[in-house]
């Protein structure tokens, strides 16, 4: 695994891109129409799995699944449970940056901003892997997310970038997002047909 320094800086905040907003809007109706999306979800979940097998890292954190998103928290959950040192979190809105809390299968939870459930616990970790989830993604790796930017401006935060994966449905892959300045290219992606 590859760790990078990079420069703090700030994604900037750009003006809403209405061809961008078509395309979200369009691929999250074909994910909302996925008749299959739980036995997606397992291919999903199983190919991140082995991919994590293979990687040399003990803190990662993940996304709770909502909106339709491929859930992988099956992966998470054998992965923890193969190592007793290994640590896994959550995100947490902080401001205008994600925080991450750690979390195990029976750690308490809250709603959190969004209502998106959260860990109820002030900790933090600082995680060597983000596995990030994915309206679209494109040949090149880049994430349209749902355009808050919330992972664009935590990244482009930090003095040591954590690996990224992003984790979307084949419907979700496309030729080009179109990528601007701030959008952050990630270091892999995968569906459930394979990985890029």
């Amino acid at each position: 695994m590859t760790f990078r320094n990079s420069p703090p800086s700030q994604a900037k905040s750009s003006p809403p891109d209405p061809a961008r907003g078509a395309l979200r809007a369009k691929l999250l109706a074909a994910r909302n129409e996925l008749g299959d999306r739980e036995a997606r979800s397992r291919v999903v979940s199983e190919r991140l799995l082995r991919w994590l097998r293979t990687m040399p890292l003990q803190r990662l954190a993940f996304y709770w699944p909502t909106r339709g998103e491929p859930d992988v928290t099956a992966a998470i959950v054998t992965w923890l449970a193969e190592d007793p040192a290994r640590h896994a979190a959550l995100p947490v809105v902080a401001g205008q940056l994600l925080e991450f809390a750690p979390w195990q299968p029976r750690t308490p939870m809250k709603p959190g901003q969004f209502g998106i459930q959260v860990p109820d616990t002030a900790e933090r970790i600082k995680p060597q892997l983000l596995v990030i989830p994915c309206v679209g993604i494109d040949q090149q790796r880049h994430r349209l997310g749902y355009g808050a930017g919330f992972y664009d401006r935590t990244l482009a935060s930090l003095s040591v970038r954590p690996s990224t994966v992003g984790i979307a449905f084949d419907c979700g892959r496309i030729a080009s997002i179109d990528p601007k300045p701030h959008d952050v290219q990630l270091d892999l992606g995968i569906t459930e047909s394979g990985v890029l």
